[in-house]
């Protein structure tokens, strides 16, 4: 992908898209574009945040083996952030991240992560956003057994 599409393809996601021109740029250049192979292990459940990724082209599971030999897992598509909560919430990962089919992603040092929530409102505000549908859909599944877009 050339600078324009990866602007492009940030643009459309609600969390970017509020973003001034240059910030947009200075996160497209600062980002660290990574590529994965499908069956890759991203990353390894319990490790720490380093950065965000930003899922711009295919898909990724997280999983978790429990105990008994059973395995959750929860499919992610283009558009979605990895790493934000656990960045936030100075957690872990609480599962595995591997790719599900080939992936580009453009992965956010945490110093750039958190200078645009300090230093943008509004992508601050779109970030609130995105964690509260997120934390919602989480809801209604835990609570309803179904899924909601």
């Amino acid at each position: 992908m050339t600078l324009e599409a990866d602007l492009s393809c940030l643009r459309q996601l609600p969390v970017f898209a509020a973003l001034p021109v240059p910030r947009l740029k200075l996160v497209a250049l600062m980002g660290e574009k990574l590529h994965f192979d499908a069956g890759t292990l991203i990353i390894a459940e319990g490790e720490k945040p380093e950065g965000v990724y930003v899922i711009l082209h295919g898909a990724l599971e997280i999983s978790h083996e429990g105990a008994d030999g059973t395995r959750a897992r929860l499919s992610l598509h283009s558009g979605s952030l990895i790493g934000d909560v656990p960045l936030l919430s100075g957690q872990a990962y609480v599962g595995a991240v591997t790719a599900k089919t080939d992936v580009t992603a453009l992965r956010l040092p945490k110093d750039l992560f958190f200078e645009l929530l300090e230093t943008i409102p509004d992508f601050s505000l779109a970030l609130a956003r995105d964690l509260a549908a997120r934390l919602y859909r989480l809801a209604n599944y835990t609570l309803h057994g179904e899924k909601v877009h």
